[in-house]
């Protein structure tokens, strides 16, 4: 196996412990996911530390990953009075990852109340959305199902997301990057 040699200074040596302790792998393997995330950032692709959340029922857990959202879509099923996104993320692995978010639709004056409830939540506790349980004051209001769903293609997308968001990712897969 060839050998790479890095010089660091040692007011740098901190920074590589950090980083080791952090990633919880060799210094090797640190290394190499750092460049490989700096190649990608320098690539102009995009791509970005992207943060979710998952869970159910007003619990929620975060996950996180390296990538870049390429489109997403929503669906009104109005027999289950269902609203679902899909929001679609590439991954620096080439793979394909999936936010899917149910939402049970409710009457426009109690999404009103609730909105502002949950407003008023967040000034008072002083934290995001997704980390305060929901008010559950009536069986119609349920807090939204979040799940993150991971493909290895893009083909593999098909049956999983709208027929039109699949068709829409083909399109824009290689998207032209501006730098305006």
């Amino acid at each position: 196996m060839p050998n790479k040699t890095i010089y660091v200074p040692d007011s740098d040596l901190q920074v590589f412990d950090q980083a080791q302790d952090v990633s919880g792998k060799n210094l090797s393997a640190t290394i190499v996911q750092a460049l490989r995330f700096f190649i990608k950032i320098g690539e102009g692709k995009g791509f970005e530390h992207i943060e979710v959340s998952e869970g159910e029922d007003g619990f929620y857990k975060r996950k996180r990953f390296i990538g870049r959202e390429l489109a997403s879509a929503s669906v009104h099923d109005e027999d289950r009075a269902l609203h679902t996104t899909f929001v679609v993320y590439e991954t620096t692995h080439g793979r394909y990852a999936v936010l899917i978010r149910e939402q049970k639709r409710i009457p426009l004056e109690q999404s009103i109340e609730n909105e502002l409830k949950r407003r008023i939540m967040e000034k008072i506790v002083g934290e995001a959305n997704n980390q305060i349980p929901y008010p559950n004051d009536t069986d119609e209001i349920r807090p939204d199902r979040r799940k993150l769903e991971v493909y290895n293609s893009i083909d593999a997308l098909n049956g999983h997301i709208p027929s039109d968001l699949f068709r829409a990712l083909h399109e824009i897969k290689d998207g032209e990057f501006l730098d305006i």
